[in-house]
């Protein structure tokens, strides 16, 4: 095993490590000091990931070879999550962290904060995995002889790349499933774009409170003349401060539900891509493993064939060799034989003559 393998080997058994510590804590439901404990661990270890990808980026760099798989867009990827987060163990350990949607009352915890920062280690951590895997899958192609390379091997790479291509389209149809079933048929929307026409709502219900305050303080002046006007206008600014609580609360509800299905959509993505690719890299290995064995099947008897082959062109190879010796044999019999005639018919005719 090459160093640049024990390095993939490494990394992909660190991954697996921040996943399963990812995966066993929900940190939507932790205090302010366990969200710090976690994310804390949680950054450390992607940062061991992060400087074994490097070294595996600059290694595979160093092969020199064209169809060296490219990972710096992880890396990359990776880097600014990291300062991202780093940002956020800084304002957690130094700040009362709270935040002000509607009103000042908000905890100091802030669920949908944590769940989105898990989600996005998730997402690193599996961005890294695939890239891992590509790599450990060149490593593993490159190792096989071009001798024993059949069809199968020549095509795998087209194979990783269409069920790289049906993942995403699986993943960009659960998350249309999951808004349409939360939302309907209503017009389609970003979040960004609802939180922001909810705000401009509630900015001109504010306005309208303001407004309805300062008329209310107009009509106090003239109350003896209008106390029955009065009476009827306070009760409507108690019925538009009603509606307008109403709605701010209505609103941050559907903005929390729409940002918890996000990020359960998001996790769920997330876990389909991870078994997804672990299927994947498992087919890979047995297609692998398959044609490897193919090839010693056929090189085992290649060189049975080739060793018969060999005997029998020895065998043949004397047998021409004794057919020769025979030819030769013959001639020389046939050459004594004509001598002997030529002495019997010279002897013949000297007993005639005498």
């Amino acid at each position: 095993m090459s160093h640049l393998e024990e390095i993939v080997k490494k990394t992909v058994k660190a991954i697996d490590a921040l996943h399963g510590s990812l995966n066993r804590t929900d940190w939507s439901t932790l205090k302010k000091d366990g969200f710090v404990f976690e994310l804390e661990r949680a950054t450390g270890k992607l940062k061991e990931i992060y400087s074994s990808m490097r070294d595996i980026s600059k290694e595979s760099t160093m092969m020199l070879e064209k169809n060296t798989p490219d990972i710096s867009d992880t890396i990359e990827i990776i880097r600014k999550e990291l300062i991202l987060l780093e940002s956020n163990i800084r304002l957690e350990k130094h700040k009362q962290f709270r935040v002000e949607l509607v009103n000042e009352n908000e905890p100091i915890e802030v669920p949908e904060l944590y769940s989105s920062l898990q989600n996005k280690i998730l997402e690193c951590a599996l961005k890294a995995r695939y890239s891992a895997e590509k790599i450990k899958t060149f490593l593993t192609a490159r190792r096989t002889p071009f001798v024993q390379k059949g069809s199968t091997a020549k095509n795998l790479i087209g194979l990783v790349q269409k069920k790289e291509d049906e993942l995403v389209e699986l993943r960009k149809r659960n998350l249309e499933l999951k808004r349409k079933s939360f939302l309907g048929n209503i017009e389609e929307k970003s979040l960004a774009e609802i939180e922001e026409e909810m705000f401009a709502k509630d900015k001109a219900l504010s306005a309208a409170v303001t407004e309805t305050n300062k008329s209310l303080k107009q009509h106090l002046a003239q109350i003896n003349y209008v106390e029955g006007s009065f009476a009827n206008l306070s009760e409507k600014v108690r019925l538009v401060e009603e509606l307008h609580a109403n709605y701010g609360k209505k609103a941050m509800e559907l903005i929390r539900e729409l940002k918890k299905e996000r990020d359960h959509a998001r996790k769920m993505a997330l876990e389909l891509e991870e078994e997804t690719m672990r299927a994947r890299n498992e087919y890979t290995n047995y297609l692998l493993e398959k044609e490897n064995r193919i090839s010693e099947v056929k090189e085992k008897t290649s060189k049975k064939y080739v060793e018969e082959i060999m005997s029998l062109k020895r065998d043949l190879s004397e047998k021409r060799l004794s057919i020769a010796n025979i030819i030769k044999l013959v001639e020389e019999l046939e050459k004594e034989n004509k001598s002997l005639k030529e002495r019997l018919k010279d002897k013949i005719v000297n007993e005639a003559k005498d």
